[in-house]
């Protein structure tokens, strides 16, 4: 959580509730900013049986997402990529998604920030591919 401390510095709810309808493990985090808007942060990680399995798993993610697709992530698996939206329910309301594969292992971040002003795609990418990345680091593959 030290990562996003910035945006969100407030934990107001976890909620580590698995994936829906596949292994793995997850977090949701629900926070709050300084100026007192909603924000949040999900990090799911699944390994599946097959890298066969995973690769399914990920462009299934790809296909459901409901958000824009922001182009390829370098440097993060053997497919990566990247999502984002931007909403205004009362407020500015910017998402940003990652996610990615490696063998049988697939790891999605999430972190969506509300504000007076969106937060920049880039600052959102960076603390999520940082969170990704650690994620990776930390769940095992076959």
């Amino acid at each position: 959580m030290k990562v996003v401390a910035d945006l969100a510095p407030e934990v107001t709810r976890k909620d580590p509730r698995p994936p829906l309808a596949r292994p793995g493990a997850a977090c949701l985090f629900e926070m709050r900013t300084k100026g007192g808007y909603q924000a949040n942060l999900r990090v799911e990680a699944s390994t599946l049986p097959t890298a066969d399995e995973a690769r399914q798993l990920y462009r299934g993610t790809r296909r459901a997402t409901g958000m824009t697709p922001a182009g390829a992530v370098p440097g993060v698996g053997e497919e990566a990529e990247a999502f984002t939206k931007r909403s205004s329910p009362g407020f500015k309301y910017a998402e940003y998604m990652v996610h990615a594969r490696t063998g049988n292992l697939v790891v999605k971040v999430w972190l969506a920030v509300g504000g007076d002003s969106y937060v920049a795609n880039s600052v959102l990418a960076e603390k999520s591919l940082t969170i990704l990345r650690a994620t990776q680091a930390a769940v095992p593959t076959a």
